[in-house]
């Protein structure tokens, strides 16, 4: 009996609780968001809060200013939907285009006489973002950022005006569809940032920069955000964290709107200024409808999948799984395919997951209006001896604790 508990805890040994916090869980049966497809044109607004104090009153090159919050609105919008080099393969791709403008009271210094004096800060930012369309990934963001000091009128001098540019490889997998409460999975990207242009009170590097970025994100709750807007009231609360354990971002996505509803970070710019986004509209392109239906969205691996694609009658099209193409024709508005599952790993493989990986289909393709629908399959595969090992790790306490107890009565059972 000992001998047996003993090679039991040397089975289990090399397992480590280490081990299970890098797969990724979920509630099987929870709610599930799952992937959208967006349409050129569509458009989301956003009331805006930009929290630059710190940042002001921090730094030497702006000694003795001073600075309150910053009040405004933002504008984001689908620009493009075409193929895009994604990781040396051209994929299909959004481009979005992310303007803001704010201002905020504050007391700043005359260029020239250093006399100081109290107006306005004007806050205009910028940004270019490519996401993957199979599974919302960020690509690449394009940050252009220009502070402005109005002293009601009399005289205006720059602050910073400056471009950022963010490359992430492989892409940026913030929203790991489809969704459920408390599930939780890593992104683990080569972050590449280069800097031009005047950072102001932030030394920017002349430096390509290149870091690897691991960020953390669970699904903390579904429920109505902060931004309390109409048809969000189911919105998935996606936490950003470092391995630090520090928040990073605070996002609520909406399945309504098939964007934010509400999000807090604590970095949009300048390494330290805090910004939040309420959503106050939405307003959606008037495109034809594309859906992608699969046979199975649960697939083990090397299956065939049939794939059936609506949208507009006679319309010739492509369907991406991965970087597989399969050209189709809707004759009478329908098109069915049969594709191979294949047995990729994504970036993200969990213990309830081989992978998952976005099948999109598009009509009107080599064009910078791509109309697209999407579904997502999953694959299974090493879900088991994912589910296995972690269920050892709940277990090895009990054994232990049995064994402990075995031994004392053994022990008690003999004379020495």
């Amino acid at each position: 009996m000992v001998v047996t508990l003993l090679l039991f805890s040397v089975s289990v040994s090399p397992l480590s609780l280490e081990d299970v916090s890098k797969v990724r869980h979920s509630d099987e049966g929870a709610e599930v968001a799952q992937l959208v497809t967006w349409s050129v044109g569509d458009t989301w607004t956003y009331d805006i809060e930009l929290d630059a104090v710190l940042l002001v009153e921090d730094s030497p090159d702006l000694a003795g200013s001073s600075l309150e919050l910053l009040y405004g609105d933002a504008t984001i919008t689908v620009a493009a939907a075409t193929l895009h080099n994604v990781s040396g393969q051209l994929l299909p791709a959004y481009r979005l285009e992310i303007n803001a403008y704010a201002t905020g009271a504050g007391r700043f210094p005359e260029p020239n006489t250093g006399i100081f004096a109290s107006g306005q800060l004007l806050v205009n930012y910028q940004e270019t973002r490519w996401v993957r369309m199979s599974d919302l990934a960020v690509i690449s963001r394009l940050q252009s950022l220009d502070l402005d000091f109005d002293a009601f009128g009399i005289w205006t001098t720059g602050i910073a005006d400056f471009d950022h540019a963010h490359q992430y490889e492989p892409p940026q997998e913030v929203n790991d569809f489809p969704m459920r409460l408390n599930e939780s999975w890593n992104s683990v990207s080569v972050h590449t940032e280069t800097w031009t242009g005047n950072g102001g009170p932030v030394q920017i590097s002349e430096d390509v920069v290149e870091t690897e970025e691991v960020i953390v994100y669970n699904v903390a709750e579904i429920g109505q955000s902060p931004a309390n807007f109409a048809g969000c009231e189911e919105s998935y609360r996606v936490l950003w964290n470092n391995t630090n354990g520090d928040i990073l971002e605070d996002r609520w996505w909406c399945p309504a709107v098939g964007f934010e509803a509400y999000w807090w970070t604590d970095d949009i710019a300048l390494e330290g200024v805090d910004a939040e986004f309420w959503l106050t509209g939405f307003t959606p392109a008037e495109t034809p409808e594309v859906v992608v239906a699969l046979g199975a969205n649960v697939s083990a691996l090397n299956q065939i999948i049939n794939v059936t694609v609506i949208g507009p009658v006679g319309q010739t099209g492509t369907l991406w799984h991965h970087s597989q193409m399969y050209n189709f024709t809707l004759e009478s508005g329908v098109a069915t395919l049969q594709i191979q599952a294949g047995n990729l790993m994504d970036d993200t493989p969990t213990s309830i997951d081989w992978a998952t990986h976005g099948i999109i289909a598009c009509v009107e393709i080599n064009t910078d209006s791509m109309n697209c629908g999407g579904s997502t399959l999953t694959l299974e595969g090493s879900a088991i001896g994912a589910l296995l090992r972690q269920d050892a790790i709940e277990r090895a306490p009990m054994v232990l604790e049995v064994g402990h107890e075995t031994t004392q009565r053994l022990g008690l059972s003999f004379r020495f």
